[in-house]
């Protein structure tokens, strides 16, 4: 199943109940931007790739860039409404290398977040993202990427990672490793009535490690600034550092 189609008929209905309190995530987003000097001083313009629900974008916000959310997800979007209240966002619904494609505006930042990487289909699609990042950016515009690094193999149980639950629901998913990609099965089970039911669904993630990703990235003439890891998760910080 396609990425957008597992978010279209599955994981979108009950993503913001799997991600937690929006305003903890928000808030831990924010202060990451602001240790990190993320500020507006270069330009005000930011894209947020893979919008989800907003993390990223009200952060941003908050912090004085008027962001362009982007997601394939009439869900998320319809989340991220409510969730940027009155703030400066404008919300696009499309794939979103189609959109970085066509976007005519010159961004101070370009943030892609929260394993929205490991969704292309391929590296050929991130090379290509990284390609347009690139070309779009403002000369000493930031791009800034999260991810978890996927290419090291879980075996046996350790495939198996509980996600979120509650009296009504649990979440887990299962990890099925091929050469270049994982298989994320997520199996939700709901009780409905008085009994619990089963729902069931799978998409691929790209196996991507750091080093991939920072090859790419200076392969297309960024200068690497910080890479971590914080909570299991990859974040980069790339600066466009030359025009081509």
């Amino acid at each position: 199943m396609s990425t957008k189609r597992h978010y279209d008929n599955h994981l979108g209905n009950i993503y913001v109940w799997m991600c937690g309190s929006f305003e903890e995530k928000r808030a831990a987003q924010q202060s990451y931007f602001e240790n990190n000097d993320v500020t507006p001083n270069n330009g005000k313009l930011a894209i947020d790739l893979g919008s989800g629900h907003g993390i990223q974008t009200v952060a941003l916000a908050n912090l004085g860039f008027e962001v362009t959310a982007v997601d394939f997800n009439v869900q998320l979007l319809n989340a991220l409404k409510e969730n940027i209240a009155r703030r400066d966002v404008t919300i696009v619904c499309d794939d979103f290398l189609t959109y970085l494609k066509q976007c005519t505006v010159a961004p101070a930042l370009i943030v892609c977040m929260g394993d929205t990487l490991t969704h292309l289909e391929s590296i050929h699609d991130v090379d290509k993202l990284f390609e347009m990042a690139h070309a779009k950016l403002l000369l000493r515009g930031k791009l800034i990427l999260s991810f978890r690094d996927l290419s090291q193999e879980l075996v046996g149980t350790q495939r198996f990672i509980p996600v979120q639950s509650d009296a009504t629901r649990i979440l887990t998913c299962f990890l099925e490793y091929l050469p270049d990609k994982v298989v994320v099965h997520d199996l939700l089970h709901e009780f409905v009535g008085d009994q619990w039911k089963q729902s069931v669904s799978a998409y691929s993630k790209l196996r991507l490690s750091e080093s991939d990703v920072s090859t790419l990235l200076v392969k297309h003439q960024f200068t690497l600034k910080k890479s971590e890891t914080i909570n299991g998760m990859t974040y980069i910080t790339a600066e466009k550092s030359t025009t081509l």
